[in-house]
């Protein structure tokens, strides 16, 4: 909406619903009607009252003076009908004067740093000139500074970071400013990259919210727009890692693109200009030299009067493990759920799995000759074992308690169920009382198809795009052969039956350890579609993803620290946690939980960890240079030392909001096309052009519900009882 395009919301009158009956006065208040009301019904109700109050007076002796002939039936229809359109809800709304303060939302973010153009003026300085253009129109004017969130006045800046509009108008909205506001305008440059959606905010503010847009087009840029790589990776193995190039130059310009891990270069490589907004793939083979938190940097060369180059470099930070992840499959017979889970492993490069199966004749071991069964050197080094339709006691009395030794001391077993007994065959031996369910008859059934619950779409997440994994999980096949489980009260369950049926994946703690139960047959049919070419892809990659969060390390030692992210972008904050527990593995609350933050010149500083939910406890890590940083925590209770633990954490040099050069005039015209407000440009305020501040602020109305009035109430009885008090008066019954 251009700054001089009419806008009917802007009107100095009330406007009423559509789908309201209203009755309009001129100059400041309306009346409003319930909608859908039947006007006939009321039409011939108020005439009936008319005829009535008529009527009680049609006599003429006694004789009454004229006054009373008039005053009295006019009481008694005044009130009878006033009564009778209370049944029609009717709101009076008055308008209380046109508008209020003018509340000016500053942009203080780090996207306001940039220059509106290459070696020109800051966009904050540009916008500040448009801020004092605003202040000279006479009307009172509130300025709030704004980023992550709200400042409180001109006067306390907020620090630079990221930009949370939505998150924002949602603030003003509970604030003091707001009740004498009457419109909002935003001073920025539209880069809006955290928070909630700032249209919804605006149409939800009931003000006009108008915007003013800082930054010019058409500038000279080249960026890295992300870079892309496994979450995990093994030392001496070769993985690939892309980085995504943007830029302005024309197209089949040649841009070099290098990625170092610190001084070293890891690669070099030439892509070629693609135009039109579009991105460049640079693809480098990398092979970790050494295991722990590997953080690379991908850059390109600075282009002649670029608007920044602070966008020409971003990181990526990988954990690197020191070796393959051990599996053993142990199986009870071949059967086609062994088959294809053992070959999704198989081709997981990052697995190294050896299988058994149990023949007639004994043990096979595929791909090697006829060998022993599995022992309890088997488990030596391993990660993970998956049993399929066998109980650790069917392979040894041995194995079977030394399989219940490494699930307790912090390994994982995946179990399968197969056919009849189904899981009841693994509440046996050593594991008799840790993986015994109970029944549920009312989950009898003998075929369910799955239903991945929502709190576990991070684990049995197969496809990068939600709404396709969603689809392809209402059309996978169902399991056969289902025992009448029901989860206990630890359990999590993973997948359970679409409808009243029994859950089909389950993750119980074992100790230290976990055991993920599969309840049934045929999840090799998972992986099935006659019209989805991406069906077996997707059934291979959940199976290596439950196996690969199962490997992951439990809590050994009483306190852990990890960070949320080991990479967090320049202006965000990152966040650190630090998980307590006792002996027995269970979450300690209540502690004082210290440390420090150490950069890499070994400068330090202290870091308090806040209380979070049972045994969980959080530090927030703002306003933190590029580089890395080791964090610890110390955890103490009544004086005793509870544990220590340490980790690294990386902030990058590269930040989201100084990426978009550009400014998003698209976002803001949407904030304003919601509201009812106008679009501006900062560059005619901020040299001076005149501004027409009348109709900027919308007119402030107040609603009365005249049915729940007690005035109103008080009125009609008052009218009431003097028509009945005159009456008596007279001498009339």
């Amino acid at each position: 909406m251009s700054a001089n395009a009419p806008n009917p919301e802007l009107s100095p009158r009330l406007v009423p619903r559509r789908f309201h009956s209203s009755i309009e006065f001129r100059l400041n208040f309306s009346i409003h009607l319930a909608p859908n009301i039947p006007w006939i019904l009321f039409a011939l109700g108020t005439i009936a009252v008319a005829a009535l109050g008529v009527w009680a007076y049609w006599f003429v002796i006694p004789p009454l003076p004229a006054i009373a002939h008039r005053a009295l039936p006019a009481l008694r229809i005044a009130a009878l009908a006033a009564l009778l359109w209370l049944l029609a809800q009717p709101v009076l709304e008055r308008i209380e004067g046109s508008g209020g303060r003018l509340v000016v939302l500053l942009d203080r973010s780090r996207s306001m740093e940039l220059p509106v153009v290459e070696g020109g003026a800051s966009r904050v300085s540009v916008a500040e000139r448009a801020v004092e253009q605003l202040r000279r129109t006479g009307r009172g004017v509130t300025i709030l500074p704004f980023a992550g969130r709200l400042g409180a006045d001109s006067a306390r800046s907020v620090e630079p970071g990221s930009t949370a509009l939505g998150d924002v108008l949602d603030a003003f909205a509970r604030s003091a400013d707001a009740e004498q506001a009457g419109a909002v305008v935003v001073v920025s440059d539209g880069a809006t990259n955290a928070g909630s959606d700032p249209a919804e905010a605006a149409r939800a503010l009931g003000l006009p919210v108008h915007v003013v847009v800082v930054g010019e087009g058409g500038a000279m840029d080249r960026a890295i727009a992300g870079i892309d790589a496994s979450s995990t990776a093994q030392v001496g193995r070769a993985m690939l890692v892309r980085a995504r190039v943007t830029t302005t130059e024309p197209a089949g310009s040649t841009i070099p693109v290098v990625l170092r891990d610190r001084d070293r270069e890891l690669g070099r490589a030439i892509v070629t200009a693609p135009g039109s907004g579009a991105e460049a793939l640079a693809e480098f083979r990398v092979t970790p030299l050494q295991s722990g938190l590997a953080v690379w940097t991908a850059s390109v060369d600075s282009l002649s009067g670029e608007i920044t180059n602070a966008n020409n470099a971003r990181q990526v930070a990988v954990e690197v493990a020191p070796v393959k992840l051990g599996v053993v499959l142990i199986s009870g017979g071949l059967n086609w759920d062994f088959a294809f889970v053992s070959r999704a492993l198989a081709g997981d490069s990052s697995l190294a799995v050896n299988s058994w199966v149990r023949g007639r004749d004994g043990w096979i071991a595929p791909g090697r000759p006829r060998a022993t069964g599995p022992g309890v050197e088997t488990l030596r080094g391993q990660a993970v074992v998956v049993l399929d339709a066998i109980a650790s006691r069917e392979v040894s009395a041995a194995f079977d308690q030394a399989l219940r030794a490494f699930v307790a001391n912090g390994g994982a077993v995946m179990a399968f169920g197969g056919p009849a007994p189904g899981v009841a065959r693994l509440a046996s031996g050593a594991f008799a009382r840790d993986l015994a369910f109970a029944t549920d008859a009312h989950t009898l059934t003998r075929a369910a198809s799955p239903e991945p619950v929502p709190e576990a779409r991070d684990l049995v997440m197969w496809d990068d795009d939600p709404a396709r994994g969603e689809r392809a999980w209402r059309a996978a096949a169902p399991l056969e052969d289902l025992s009448p489980i029901a989860a206990g009260a630890g359990d999590r369950v993973l997948v359970r039956s679409a409808g009243n049926g029994p859950p089909l994946l389950l993750v119980r703690h074992v100790g230290r350890g976990q055991a993920l139960v599969v309840n049934g047959t045929g999840v090799w049919r998972w992986s099935l579609s006659g019209t989805d070419e991406l069906s077996g892809e997707r059934g291979r990659r959940l199976w290596r993803g439950l196996v690969h969060a199962l490997a992951e390390p439990v809590q050994g030692e009483p306190l852990r620290v990890r960070p949320e992210r080991w990479l967090t972008s320049a202006g965000e904050t990152a966040r650190v946690f630090a998980t307590l527990q006792d002996e027995a593995f269970r979450p300690v609350a209540g502690a004082t939980v210290e440390g420090e933050l150490r950069d890499a010149a070994g400068r330090t500083r202290a870091i308090t960890y806040a209380p979070g939910s049972a045994g969980s406890y959080v530090a927030n890590l703002e306003d933190l240079p590029p580089g890395r940083y080791r964090v610890t925590a110390r955890a103490t209770r009544g004086g005793r030392e509870l544990g220590r633990a340490a980790s690294e954490l990386g902030i990058d040099r590269w930040s989201l909001e100084q990426s978009r050069t550009l400014p998003d005039s698209a976002a803001l015209a949407a904030v304003a096309r919601a509201s009812g407000g106008r679009v501006m440009r900062a560059k005619d305020l901020g040299h001076g052009a005149p501004l027409e501040m009348r109709g900027l602020a919308r007119s402030r109305t107040r609603s009365l519900r005249l049915w729940e009035s007690p005035w109103v109430f008080a009125v009609i009885v008052s009218a009431l009882s003097l028509e009945w008090a005159w009456r008596r008066r007279r001498g009339l019954p």
